[in-house]
Order: C-alpha cells, then structure tokens, then sequence
C-alpha cells in the first residue's frame, strides 16, 4: 500500500465522483476513492478533503478518520481524528497520521501528543482486514504477530519497516496496552522474520529489567539468532551462565550452540574431593524432521566441559585421586529418535551415555535419589506392529554409573550384562473358537558383557570392588562355579482362556498357560532347561445401582472377585542363576495361591456423558495355600467430598519375619481446592520398604515370598548418627503442598517434605527438601517468567529462572 493514492483518485460525494488526473510517477497503478458523508472541499487537480466517516481506499488497503485530506501534487494524504489504517496486513490506531507516498514515510500522533500504536496481524484476509470499522473489531480480528508504537517510520523495498524511536512487543494479550516492550533509539522490522532494534530497553510494566547495546528477535518459528542467557545455580556447580545461539540449517533441520561456564563449588576440605563440575562448556543440540514419518523430531544432544576440579579416586567421589591432576575435558550426550518406516515398521532409539561414572552425580542435583537406580540405560528398537501381533528387535547397553571409571577404560570394574540382543515376537489375545482364546509371546535374548563372557565375580558370586576377594578368584578371567556367564535364553509361553457366563450373575474365565524356558551358557557350553504349567481361574461379578437421574446421577457398583493360580510342578532347572524377572518367575517347588479382592466405586455424572469417581474402597487378600499363609493384605480408600479429595492405602505382611517390617506400606493424602482453580493445599503422608510387594513379585505368581530377614554387617558400627542404622528401614515421610493461582496472573507453589527415619529405633526427624516456584503470565499466555528454588539434604540445592514468549520459545532453565 506504499503505492497509496496512486493511479487515479475518484472523490464521491452524496451527490457524484470528481475526477482527478494520474501521475505517470505512481508504483501500483491501483484505483483509489476517497468518501465522506456530508461535504468535500477541493482545490482543482491538486487537494481533495474529506469529513465525517472519512474512507481513502485502494484495494484492500483502507484508511478510515474524521477527516481526510490527499495532495496528488505532493502525493501526501493525511488523516485527522479516530484514524485507523491498514496496509500490507499492518493495523494501524493514531489520532494524526501522515503518509508520504514520494519518500515512502509515515508519522503519527496518538492520543495525548504520544506515538500511534501499529499491530501487524496474521492468519487474516486482507479483505476482511480492510472490512473492519472499528478500532475494537480491529484489535480482535486474526492473530496479533507483533505490536509497536512510534511518531514516525519508513517503507523499506523489501516490506519492512524502518522504525524511529519507538516501543515494540512480539506479542501480549492487548496490543493497545502492552504489559511489556521494547524501547529502542531505532528498530528495523521485517515481519514473518526478525526484528532488529539499537540500544533497546526491555520494561515489564514500565520497569527496566534488561538494557543492551543491541538486540535481535526472530519473528518466525525458524530464525536464526542468539537467544535470551540462560542463568541457573546449584549445590553442586554454582553459579551457571549459558549462552545460547540458535542456527536454522533448512527447513527441517537446526542446530543450536549453548557455550558457558560452570563458577562451580569448593568443598569444606579442598583435601577431600566433591561432586560437582567447574570450567567452561559447550552444549549442542541438533535438531531434525526430513520426513514426517520422523515424529516428533530428532534430537541429538552434547555437552562437552573442561572440568577444572581435581581427579578423584573412582570407587569414592569424596577421596582425591594420586597426585589430583584437574578432571580435563568430560561429556555426555543423548539420542531421541523415532521413525515410521512403512508397512507398520518402526524404528526407536533413546541413548545416553557418560564420559565417566561420576558425571551423572556431578550434573543431577538429585543425584544422592537418582544414584540408588545404578545404571543409565541406552536402547534401540526395530519393531513391527500389526493388528494381531507384534515383532521386535531390541539392543540395550547400561552404563554402570556406581563408579567413577571412564566410559571405555580397561580398567577391572563390576561387570554390567547387555541385552545383545533381544528378539520378541507375539501374538495378543486373540479369538479362537467359541468362547475360547489365546495369545503367544515368544522372546529370544542374550545376556553377555561388551567384552568376553564372564562377570568374573568370583565364587561368592559378588563383584564389589570395595570388598576384599575371600579366595582370589574374583577376576582371574576364568570360570568359577556361583559366577555369572554370557547366556542365551528363548522363551516361549502360549495362553489360552475362555468367559463363561454363569447364569447372568457371575463370569468365569479359566485360563491355562505353560512356560517353556530353554538356557546356553556360553562358557561352560552348558545347555539347560526349565518348564512348568501354569493353571487358574478368574470369578468375579458386579452389582450396580443408579440413584438419582440426570446431571445428579449417582451410580454405586460393588466387584467382588476370586483368583486362584497354580505352578504344580517345575521341571528342569527348577532354580536358575538369576539375571532377570523371567528366571525368578516362580520358586523352585512351584506354588498354589489364591486372592481374594473387594472393589467398591461411587461414581457421579459430569456433562452429558463423562463421570467423577466419588468414592472407593478396595480390599484385596492374598493366600499362599502351599505354604499355609496369608499373603499381604492390601487396602484403598479414596473420598471426594466437594473441594475436598483424601485417599489412603496399605500393606501388610503379617508372615515377614522381621515384626518391624511387616507393614511394607501405608501412604495418605488429603488435599483441599479452598478457591477452584484458585488456592490449593495438600498433605500426605508415607511409610514404605523399598521391597513392597509390587516390586518383589514375581511376574507369574500371585503373591511374593516373605521378607528374608536383614543381618546387619557385624564389623559395622551402628548409631543413630550413621547411615548404617537407616539402611533398608522404613522411612516417614510428611509432606506438605500448597499453591496459588491469583486473577491477574501470578502462579506460586510451595513444598516441603520431613522425614522421619526409623522411628522405631533412633526418631531422627529432619527438614528433607523444600521447593519453591513461582511464575507470573498474562492471561492469554503471551508471555511467562517462572523462577524455581529447591534445597535438600547436602549438595541437592537448584535454582533456575527462565522466559517464554509465545512463537520465540522458552529461554533458561
């Protein structure tokens, strides 16, 4: 619409149209009229005026105003009162407004002698643009892709705009009244690609909180450019600045590089070592989508250090290594991939490897929780899923993360065992004939270290590198019976059941499975076998009542049930060395057990077809009849009264024969919305074994085997002061929750968890963690700033602070 006025002018009046002559000078050749409601006042061949309801229009270019006036000689139009412009997809709200077709400028005045407020718009017709008459139809119609005030811009050939002082926002709820800007000295704006501005200024509510010599903002979801710094701080590392910068490499591919610096921490004695990194960095983050099949996209992730702390001894990160030479360059990376490769074909693969044992601890505030998991996994899948059965290829490498041991050293270290590789093919239920069906689930894996077949663990079958060797076969590189070696195992279980309707009360299904597990023991050439039956049955029914009708609609069900399941004999290898959940799937002398269950529900109506859970009550009742036991006895309770929700769940082990752990779990939680969607509080509470019946269970057994007691080392002291008096107790842990959402946008969280260790024995309380967020957004989620704090026991401290603006991404962590 620089091309405004150009061609020929016809003025129309109540009463016709005046012409006037075209210059041969104009750029777009398009028509232009210019109406107003009630006179023109016109100076032949050079001024035409127009008042009340004033509209110059050229395509869909539009300029609406109390009074407008146009000079063909010139090529000036102006506008005075209530103006409002569009052009080019730019919406423009000024009270006095110029527009210099010969030197391609603009300027305007807003209301109280201040700049007029543009928003370039997007998803929107310039049609229905130029349509709208009001400033409010205006504000609302399309998407709002950036905002900016200012007393005067230019034209510039490419589309974009030469601003002058002026304040610009890449997006907020009302682009009339921005809560933040950008201040700049002068800006130049292309839309749909950047934004450039000199000496900026960002104000949030009028408050500066970023000033800069120079400043560059993508506008599109692909633009190359630096990216906001990323300022994080922990226990363990310090104060941590990154900054990022993001490169677009295609249509479907971009790469950004993230250099920074660790400040790092001291320990309390520079003697001892500490975790924690120290020294520059470099993060790299490649991106990629070719194809759609590629979904969502690909993700190769590295980070790179010079680590500047001393070494440490590999089997103790708190002990200094010989001499104490600085770490040197460490790193790690990951892989996220996956691909639809045709015919219902895919491919997965999720990889992340250290450069050393110790990394994972120095660069995971939580690192003392996530330690207790031992391993990093890294897999790969190549599978076929169709509609009645599934095949599969599968790799799996765990990094053993217990040690400080770089990624390929040579070095004696307990052995870890891969999945090299893990071939799986079954078929799911599937109908048969009458009410009988069946499934089949075939698995073919290897177990073997990277190098050579051993664990070489020793005859006591423990590879501890911080254990003496008793008899010195620990690592001698020759078979010893009680060690581990590379295994092959094919596996094969078909099932078959079938639904018996018992007079329309109760329904049966009895089900009969067999396992057939052959073994090769790659070092000794060994072959073996393991083969049992497996038979049970299924009894449950419900009764169900609906109380009410409509939207107050009440329904209460009541399921009771019955399971009893059988292993009457093994034969073979009855009791396999064991390497996963398959070889511990049932005892040696097989099992009858049986479980008794009650599940209670009340459910209410929510709309038209959705329901609530009101209510719950849960019982369930194991028995071993081999063993003449019962098994745990498990309950939950759930409760919602209007804002109000509590829930509760136990376990109970009345056969373990450590009393004090015979209550394996108990857990409670209440929580209460005081204002919907407004200020929420919550309290829970929880008891627990980390040997629950839910992890000891074997996969084809109802219920686990007691509890063996625990013997503690003699040689180790124990006190209420040491570690060694909570290892495998039960721990209390209280835990309290609040958060608050306020109308005008500020969201805060609190949480704090106490523990309490083994009350039985020392009643050790202490303040476990406590974490703190807080974030602030307008309601229409233009924009956020979050903030986050936690602390917990010894170097578990984080801190962080990141931005999301809508369209340009989230910067900081």
């Amino acid at each position: 619409m620089v091309g405004l006025l150009l061609l020929t002018v016809a003025l129309t009046t109540a009463s016709g149209q005046l012409p006037v002559p075209s210059s041969p000078e104009d750029l777009l050749g398009e028509t232009v009229e210019l109406q107003g409601d009630v006179r023109v006042v016109t100076e032949p061949d050079k001024i035409l005026v127009a008042r009340k309801n004033a509209v110059l229009r050229t395509g869909a270019s539009v300029i609406r105003a109390d009074e407008i006036t146009y000079n063909h000689t010139t090529r000036v139009a102006e506008a005075r009162g209530n103006v409002l412009l569009v052009m080019r997809g730019l919406a423009g709200f000024a009270e006095h407004l110029t527009l210099n077709l010969q030197d391609r400028t603009l300027t305007a005045e807003g209301t109280n002698g201040g700049g007029a407020s543009f928003v370039q718009k997007e998803g929107v017709t310039p049609e229905l643009l130029g349509a709208q008459e009001t400033s409010e139809q205006l504000a609302k119609v399309g998407k709002n892709a950036f905002s900016f005030t200012t007393k005067g811009f230019r034209f510039l050939e490419d589309g974009a705009y030469a601003l002058e002082e002026s304040s610009f926002t890449p997006c907020d709820c009302n682009v009339l009244t921005p809560t933040w800007r950008i201040t700049t000295r002068g800006a130049e704006v292309k839309p749909g690609e950047s934004a450039s501005f000199t000496l900026p200024m960002v104000q949030v509510y009028g408050v500066p909180v970023l000033v800069a010599p120079w400043l560059y903002i993508p506008l599109s979801k692909r633009a190359s450019g630096l990216l906001m710094p990323e300022v994080t701080g922990s226990g363990l590392s310090g104060l941590q600045v990154d900054q990022p910068l993001f490169l677009t490499l295609g249509e479907s591919y971009d790469l950004t590089l993230s250099p920074g610096y660790a400040f790092g921490t001291e320990p309390k004695d520079p003697t001892q070592g500490s975790l924690g990194v120290k020294g520059p960095r470099l993060a790299t983050e490649f991106r990629y989508a070719p194809t759609a099949s590629i979904n969502p996209p690909g993700r190769v992730w590295l980070q790179l250090l010079y680590d500047l702390k001393p070494e440490r001894d590999p089997l103790n990160p708190f002990v200094l290594a010989p001499g104490a030479p600085m770490r040197g360059l460490r790193g790690w990376g990951f892989l996220e991939h996956q691909q639809k490769l045709g015919n219902n074909v895919f491919a997965r693969a999720d990889v992340k490897l250290y450069s050393d044992g110790f990394l994972f601890a120095d660069t995971t505030p939580n690192s003392g929780f996530g330690r207790s998991y031992y391993y990093i996994p890294s897999t790969a899948t190549l599978y076929h899923r169709g509609q009645d059965d599934y095949a599969g290829l599968a790799l799996a490498y765990r990094q053993d993360i217990r040690w400080g041991y770089p990624l390929f050293s040579q070095v004696q270290r307990p052995t870890v065992f891969q999945e090299l590789p893990t071939l799986r093919y079954s078929i799911p239920t599937v109908p048969l004939f009458g009410p009988l069906n069946g499934s089949v689930e075939v698995e073919l894996s290897r177990l073997s270290p990277l190098g050579g077949l051993l664990g070489d663990e020793g005859t006591d079958g423990v590879y501890w590198p911080l254990l003496p060797d008793a008899d010195g076969t620990q690592g001698n590189g020759v078979f010893e019976p009680g060690e581990r070696q590379a295994r092959t195992r094919l596996d094969v279980m078909p099932r078959l059941n079938a639904t018996f309707d018992l007079g329309g009360v109760l329904r049966l299904t009895p089900y009969l499975a067999f396992r057939e597990s052959l073994y090769l023991y790659e070092a000794t050439r060994e072959a073996n076998h393991r083969a049992y039956g497996m038979v049970g049955a299924y009894l449950d029914t419900e009764l169900s009542r609906v109380f009410g009708e409509g939207d107050k609609a009440i329904r209460h069900s009541i399921t009771p049930s019955v399971e009893l399941r059988a292993v009457p004999r093994v034969f073979g290898q009855n009791a396999p060395q064991v390497y996963d959940e398959v070889d511990a799937a049932v005892t040696p002398d097989g099992f009858f057990q049986g479980q008794v269950a009650l599940r209670q529900k009340v459910l209410g109506r929510v709309g038209a077809t959705g329901t609530r859970e009101l209510a719950r009550l849960d019982v369930a009742q194991g028995v071993d009849f081999l063993e003449r036991r019962l098994g745990e006895t498990s309950g939950r309770v759930l409760a919602v009264l209007g804002p109000v929700t509590a829930e509760a769940r136990g376990r109970l082990d009345l056969f373990t024969p450590n009393v004090d752990e015979r209550l394996t779990q108990l857990a409670a939680r209440i929580g209460w919305d005081i204002i919907a969607n407004r200020l929420n509080v919550s309290v829970g509470y929880d008891r627990a074994l980390a040997s629950s019946e839910q992890v000891r269970r074997p996969i084809d057994m109802l219920l686990p085997p007691p509890l063996a007691p625990q013997a503690l080392n003699p040689d180790t002291p124990v006190s209420c002061s040491s570690t060694a008096a909570f290892a495998n107790k039960p721990i209390d842990n209280l835990s309290l929750n609040a958060g608050a959402n306020f109308p005008f946008g500020l969201n805060v969280g609190y949480g704090v968890v106490v523990q309490r260790k083994d009350p039985a024995r020392c009643d050790v309380p202490e303040l476990f963690t406590q974490a703190l967020t807080v974030s602030f957004s307008p309601s229409c989620e233009c924009w956020r700033i979050s903030a986050r704090a936690s602390v917990g026991p010894g170097t578990n401290f984080d801190w962080g602070l990141s931005v999301t603006v809508l369209n340009l991404g989230t910067f900081g962590r």
